[in-house]
């Protein structure tokens, strides 16, 4: 799975995240989740389908020794979703892993507190990275705000718009900003003569 408008709206559901909180944990049979969320059997099933329609989870049938064969979930999908909103700047994106898991350190023969103590070092690690990245992004942030604040002159919002696409996406050719904008490469091109114009114009009157 890699459509990340699918997944937000899979997860925006309270109910589906309680129920996959419960499967990336260990696998889940439904009348299982129906008893330990307590949620009916029926929103169970209903969300499950909706999931495993999707790809995020599946389905395999397997005996039971208390009865019946029964129906046992657990995911397929491993993601990372960040969703950027400041002032110049709103951005998602998601990050599948690309870890290899036969590399994990073998924690067989350490005791639980050895591997609480372990986790709570890399726990303080990934917030160390999150405030790193919040600082950078804050720094990118400004830089868009500053220049824009800069080129007060360019008051045309096709022309403002094309500034912002310009240094949000600083690697984007003029085709990928003209099919983002939806404005053909002629057009963005006499924007841009027009934009330098204009700031060729005010650096004279400095």
């Amino acid at each position: 799975m890699n459509d990340i408008d699918t997944i937000l709206s899979i997860v925006e559901n309270p109910t589906r995240r309680r129920i996959l909180q419960a499967l990336v944990r260990e696998p889940h049979y439904p009348l299982q989740l129906s008893k330990e969320l307590g949620i009916s059997q029926q929103a169970v099933m209903k969300n499950l389908e909706i999931m495993e329609k999707e790809g995020l989870i599946t389905g395999k049938k397997e005996n039971s020794n208390k009865g019946p064969e029964r129906t046992v979930y657990r995911p397929v999908s491993e993601f990372t979703i960040t969703i950027d909103m400041r002032n110049g700047m709103f951005r998602t994106k998601m990050i599948s892993p690309q870890s290899n898991r036969s590399n994990i350190e073998n924690n067989e023969n350490e005791d639980l507190d050895e591997i609480r103590t372990q986790i709570s070092m890399l726990d303080g690690k990934i917030k160390e990275l999150d405030l790193t990245r919040s600082e950078l992004i804050d720094r990118r942030d400004k830089m868009i705000q500053r220049f824009m604040e800069n080129a007060s002159l360019v008051t045309d919002y096709e022309m403002r718009s094309l500034l912002y696409e310009m240094l949000d996406e600083p690697d984007w050719g003029a085709s990928e900003i003209s099919e983002n904008l939806r404005l053909n490469e002629g057009l963005i091109a006499d924007m841009l003569d027009r934009i330098s114009e204009i700031f060729t114009k005010e650096r004279d009157e400095q």
